[in-house]
């Protein structure tokens, strides 16, 4: 399935394989056709021949755009090979800028890396290995703040590891 907004353009990829065989269709000619989730032809049509990878044979793709949101369907067919076909979802606004608009506020999340040679007592209880996350700070300003300098609301969230030779931490939380 392809989830894409009005206009954006992305890629159809697909691979057919052999009715008989098994292999895969390559060095075929490809077609695609985009329809609507009824199953009835796009007006104007959107259909036409899928190029085949110049770097992976058998695998053929498209660059598509679709201007009216919906549900899709797009069949990819070639003589003696098994169909292929592909769900597109067309979002009706831009999900990144819908999400944006309904929020009054700005998050910053900064990762704090422990660079310092000798360990805090904090950072040697909690075993945090050198270059390695020490805590988080999370910040959150309202959208008609100028800056980050009066948070609206910031919390840290310590790191803690099992030992110096994990990279990864085990607990996020509490007090140091």
């Amino acid at each position: 399935m392809y989830r894409v907004d009005k206009d954006e353009s992305f890629v159809i990829t697909v691979a057919l394989w052999d009715e008989e065989t098994g292999e895969n269709a390559s060095g075929q000619t490809v077609y695609y056709d985009v329809r609507d989730d009824s199953d009835s032809p796009l007006v104007p049509a959107l259909n036409g021949t899928l190029v085949e990878s110049t770097a992976t044979s058998g695998i053929y793709r498209t660059t598509l755009s679709i201007s009216d949101s919906g549900r899709y369907i797009c069949y990819a067919t070639c003589s003696g090979f098994f169909d292929s076909s592909e769900e597109i979802i067309v979002n009706p606004e831009n999900i990144y800028e819908l999400t944006k608009q309904n929020r009054h506020y700005n998050i910053s999340v900064e990762d704090v890396v422990r660079t310092n040679a000798s360990p805090t007592p904090s950072q040697t209880v909690r075993n945090v290995p050198l270059n390695k996350t020490d805590y988080i700070i999370t910040r959150i300003k309202g959208d008609n703040d100028g800056d980050w300098s009066s948070t609206t609301v910031s919390g840290i969230v310590y790191a803690w590891y099992e030992s110096l030779d994990h990279n990864v931490p085990f607990k996020m939380g509490g007090p140091s």
